[in-house]
C-alpha cells in the first residue's frame, strides 16, 4: 500500500511539474455590520456611514439608498457576491416583503428581488475587483423599500446582515 501511495504521489508531482505548477483555491468573506471590516485580504468600506439604516419605513413609502465600496488588499482575491442573512428576532412578514435592488457601478447589471432571496453571485465575475485599496474598489448601490401591498405594521422590525464574498482562483507559484 505504501508503494502504491508513493507511486501516485510521484506521478502527481511529475504531472504538476509538466503543467507548470499547481492550482490554489482560497475564499474570503466579510460582513458589513458597522463601517469598515477587514478579514484577511478583504476589506469593505461603506459610504455613507453607517452603510444602511432604515428607520420608519412603511409600505408604499420611499426607498432607502446607500452605496458600498468593496475592495481587496491584494490583487489575487476577487469580490463577487452579496447575500443577505436574516438575524434572530426578524419578522417573517417583513423579511419576505422587503424588496432590494443592487446595481453594479461598473457593468450596470442589476439584481432585483425580495431581500430573503438576495444572493447575487454575479458581481465582478469576469475579472473581480483589483487589489490595492479603496481607490481600486467597486461601488455597489443598494436600494431597499417595502411595497404598498406588504402586510406589515409600524411595530414590525427586521435586522439583516449583508455578507460580501471574495474568492481566489489562480495558478500557484
Amino acid at each position: 500500500m505504501k508503494k502504491l501511495m508513493a507511486a501516485v504521489l510521484g506521478i502527481t508531482l511529475v504531472l504538476a511539474m509538466l503543467t507548470g505548477g499547481t492550482f490554489a483555491y482560497m475564499t474570503a468573506q466579510a460582513e458589513n455590520m458597522d463601517n469598515t471590516i477587514t478579514t484577511g485580504n478583504m476589506c469593505i468600506g461603506t459610504d455613507p456611514e453607517p452603510f444602511l439604516t432604515v428607520n420608519g419605513a412603511m409600505p408604499g413609502g420611499p426607498a432607502y439608498e446607500s452605496t458600498v465600496t468593496v475592495f481587496t488588499n491584494t490583487p489575487t482575491k476577487f469580490f463577487y457576491k452579496v447575500k443577505s442573512v436574516r438575524q434572530v428576532g426578524t419578522s417573517t412578514k417583513l423579511w419576505n416583503a422587503v424588496m432590494v435592488q443592487i446595481t453594479d457601478s461598473v457593468t450596470g447589471e442589476v439584481w432585483l428581488g425580495n431581500l430573503n432571496g438576495l444572493q447575487t453571485g454575479w458581481l465582478a465575475r469576469e475579472s473581480g475587483v483589483p487589489g490595492g485599496g479603496p481607490g481600486n474598489g467597486r461601488k455597489i448601490n443598494f436600494k431597499v423599500w417595502i411595497p404598498q401591498e406588504a402586510d406589515v405594521d409600524a411595530e414590525t422590525t427586521a435586522t439583516i446582515k449583508f455578507m460580501f464574498e471574495a474568492e481566489q482562483w489562480r495558478p500557484a507559484l
